[in-house]
């Protein structure tokens, strides 16, 4: 049977009120009142739509972890050179987190959670996935380090950034994540 339209709306409103409290204040420290408070709706509503609170923060992770992964393989240069795949994901990770910083910051926040479930997981380990096969097809131009060291280098200076800029110690503009991108870059690669 289908809910009213209203109730999709509710279902939203606790969504959106959620994710902003578990970034601000993280996953310990929210509770189902707060959440129903800025979602303008009674804690009871909240479990109509959510067994509990760990349910509902992993349906948000699954949710925005899909958003992220889309952004980052839709229009992927497939047959394009390394350097081509790499700035795709370093622009389409950039927009991401410009279009949706609140959603960037809490699944940075989330991603090495113990209250993340199997399907949460699952798409965590989706997204890795896709970033070792660039790293796997490009071998031969990256330094000899792991897929895992490389991904941690290139996310990390990324999310370094982020917090940079979150913090007010930087300016994170398209001048500063291109200059960045091309240190980023220089830094992974093997010179020959």
């Amino acid at each position: 049977m289908l809910k009213p339209p209203h109730d999709s709306e509710k279902k939203l409103a606790i969504e959106e009120a959620a994710l902003e409290l578990f970034t601000k204040q993280g996953f310990g420290s929210t509770t189902v009142p707060s959440i129903a408070e800025k979602a303008r709706v009674g804690s009871g509503t909240i479990y109509r739509y959510f067994e509990s609170k760990e349910e509902l923060v992993n349906r948000i992770f699954q949710q925005w972890q899909e958003r992220l992964y889309h952004a980052l393989t839709d229009a992927y240069p497939e047959k394009g050179s390394t350097r081509e795949k790499y700035d795709h994901i370093w622009g389409r990770l950039a927009a991401f987190q410009k279009n949706y910083p609140v959603a960037f910051d809490f699944l940075e926040m989330m991603y090495y959670t113990p209250h993340l479930d199997r399907e949460s997981k699952s798409g965590r380990l989706r997204l890795l996935k896709f970033l070792n096969q660039l790293v796997h097809e490009g071998r031969e131009e990256f330094r000899p380090l792991s897929s895992d060291a490389l991904i941690a280098i290139v996310w990390g200076a990324f999310v370094g950034l982020v917090r940079a800029s979150t913090t007010g110690r930087i300016s994170l503009d398209d001048d500063l994540l291109n200059e960045s991108r091309e240190a980023i870059w220089k830094g992974i690669i093997h010179t020959r």
